[in-house]
């Protein structure tokens, strides 16, 4: 995206609309009067008084969520904000919000429709809607990211659209109306806008012929058949958490991040199965999907020595991660895959 962009998005759930909403530049129609205001919530301190003498007992402190306050202004003085055609097509189930595409002759064709005042409107109704976010209130854990382009980098907080005020409608009528608005985290965490993906993987080369149609390669096929170990490069300035699948056939799949923890499964994971390990502070789950695409919760099969998903982090720098496991078959190209999955987070966008 281009600097200055903001971008909130968040997904459809039970045929409510998701959103994908693109402002923050005056192109866009709806751009920020002055720069995002970031607030970090207070740190919740574990001091403790000590018995019968001066002083406290620093504990365990706390770092709380982060939030993002938003100053706008709606203006369609010249055009209209809400780009979709035709004009004043109503949501469909599953639709995204926002994100309707541009075109200057599309622009030229919703120019000849209404008045500045009317386009205004409809932008500030469709604001309001987004920013209502109808599919995350609806359960627990549903989330978005609010996404800002600044100095040549993307970074994103996760969470969700929170306080909506509109302000005075005195120029309304001519195109434009001030909106304040709020956008709250789950953490205190930037994302980088790419997610970075490393894999692990291992096949067999046994004495069974491959299978039909397969060309016969002997003992030496043209591409790597075992990659056990690899190096994860893991830029920002905080630590951050990944989440990790794991591709059967294997049983008792164990992922080792030297140096700082290992984690693995007792189970037995076939071809066509996989378990994602997701340690982002929004999820913290342990899902199983079979072959059939039925899903169920593994937690209880992660072993003692595994850390808390809450701990499971991946410190900035270069760490070497490794594939250990207990094989279900000996039949050729018969193994598992891994693949570990992060975003570099930073203490500031």
């Amino acid at each position: 995206m281009p600097d200055g962009d903001l971008r909130l998005v968040y997904s459809s759930y039970e045929n409510l609309p998701g959103a994908a909403l693109t402002f923050g530049r005056v192109s866009s129609g709806i751009y920020t009067l002055k720069q995002p205001i970031v607030t970090f919530a207070d740190p919740e301190i574990g001091d403790q008084p000590l018995p019968g003498e001066d002083g406290v007992r620093q504990g365990r402190d706390y770092q709380r969520a982060a939030s993002v306050t938003l100053e706008l202004g709606v203006d369609t003085v010249d055009a209209p904000a809400v780009r979709k055609y035709p004009a004043g097509l109503v949501a469909a189930p599953g639709q995204i919000i926002g994100d309707w595409p541009d075109s200057p002759l599309q622009l030229a064709i919703l120019k000849r429709q209404g008045t500045p005042e009317s386009w205004n409107r409809e932008a500030v109704d469709m604001l309001r809607q987004v920013w209502r976010a109808d599919s995350l209130r609806g359960g627990p854990g549903r989330l978005g990211y609010l996404s800002r382009t600044a100095g040549g980098r993307t970074r994103r907080l996760y969470g969700r659209p929170r306080d909506f005020g509109v302000g005075s409608e005195d120029f309304t009528s001519q195109g434009y109306t001030p909106v304040a608005a709020k956008f709250t985290a789950v953490d205190d965490r930037f994302y980088d806008g790419t997610l970075k993906t490393e894999e692990l993987w291992d096949y067999y080369l046994g004495s069974a012929p491959p299978r039909p149609g397969r060309p016969s390669w002997g003992d030496n096929p043209p591409w790597s058949t075992s990659k056990r170990t690899a190096e994860l490069v893991v830029a920002g300035k905080l630590p951050t958490h990944p989440a990790i699948t794991i591709y059967g056939p294997c049983i008792n799949p164990k992922v080792t991040i030297n140096g700082l923890w290992a984690v693995q499964l007792t189970l037995t994971l076939m071809a066509g199965e996989y378990v994602t390990i997701n340690a982002y502070p929004w999820s913290r789950t342990v899902t199983k999907w079979a072959a059939n695409g039925s899903t169920m919760s593994v937690a209880d099969k992660l072993t003692r020595a595994s850390p808390r998903l809450a701990n499971m982090t991946l410190v900035p720098g270069r760490l070497q991660a490794q594939l250990s496991y207990s094989p279900v078959t000996s039949q050729r190209f018969q193994g598992p895959r891994v693949k570990i999955q992060w975003r570099d987070a930073y203490a500031y966008w």
